[in-house]
């Protein structure tokens, strides 16, 4: 069930749309809706399967900035190349492989993210394709762990022209998250936006540690408690949270959408 609080007065586009359409699709991309919240988009008993696994995986690591570092993530994301052309050349080398094995995790079934790749591809005007930066392949379908009592995602946002010069990144005009959820606790673990993009000072603080002092803000404008099985996507160019668990792991499967507008492809990527 989708749990919403809105803000104090009437929010333009604070919305949450229960179905991925291709009108909600466009709607979230242009802002007019704040979130798409799909419950049961993928099956619990698939879910559950990939969740010990995630948690055990070789290529568990944690996140780069200081205020990120709690979370978990498979495989290297490409904002964990921090401009470093060593780094950025192995994200890329490795991009194909890391997909694969990830995909490997559910097999026989289809991943969660491979399902929305597929309905990305139907359901936006011109289609949708891995993103390529540099014509270097993008890894697409981070899985990510939040461990209880330790991880959390202070209000923050993501845009990837902050993370690289490729041309490809310059011209999207809409980021979006996509999150699908394995295994979610009864308490905590929510998904907290704020429905608008941090300011310059705001800005120069989260790239350089990944998170601000929820007490420096004003409280979000809309809190999600997502279940297992779950699909929510929303704009990563606004500030967004993640409120820590004190029981159980919050496992989740990530990935970003880029928009140009309608007439183009979206890329997506983690």
């Amino acid at each position: 069930m989708t749990s919403s609080t809105p803000a104090t007065s009437a929010t333009v586009g604070a919305r949450i749309s229960p179905e991925l359409t291709p009108d909600s699709l466009l709607d979230l991309s242009t802002r007019e809706i704040a979130a798409i919240h799909v419950e049961d988009f993928y099956p619990k008993d698939m879910a559950r399967r990939v969740v010990k696994s995630a948690m055990t995986h070789e290529a568990l690591g944690t996140y780069r900035k200081e205020l990120a570092s709690s979370v978990g993530r498979i495989h290297t994301p490409h904002v964990d190349t921090a401009w470093d052309p060593e780094l950025t050349d192995a994200y890329h080398r490795q991009a194909v492989h890391a997909v694969h094995d990830v995909r490997s995790m559910f097999h026989p079934y289809l991943s969660p993210i491979d399902h929305l790749r597929l309905l990305l591809q139907e359901f936006w005007p011109a289609g949708a394709n891995l993103l390529r930066l540099n014509g270097r392949t993008c890894f697409v379908g981070a899985l990510r762990v939040f461990t209880p009592g330790a991880s959390q995602l202070l209000p923050h946002n993501d845009r990837l022209h902050q993370e690289t010069d490729a041309p490809e990144a310059r011209h999207l005009t809409e980021q979006i998250t996509a999150n699908v959820y394995l295994q979610v606790p009864e308490t905590g673990g929510d998904l907290h936006l704020w429905l608008r993009e941090p300011d310059q000072a705001e800005t120069e603080r989260i790239l350089a540690v990944e998170g601000l002092d929820p007490g420096t803000i004003e409280p979000p404008a809309l809190t999600i408690h997502p279940r297992a099985g779950d699909l929510i996507m929303f704009s990563s160019s606004m500030l967004h949270a993640v409120s820590p668990s004190p029981t159980e792991p919050r496992v989740g499967m990530a990935a970003f959408i880029g928009s140009r507008g309608a007439n183009y492809p979206l890329v997506f990527w983690s």
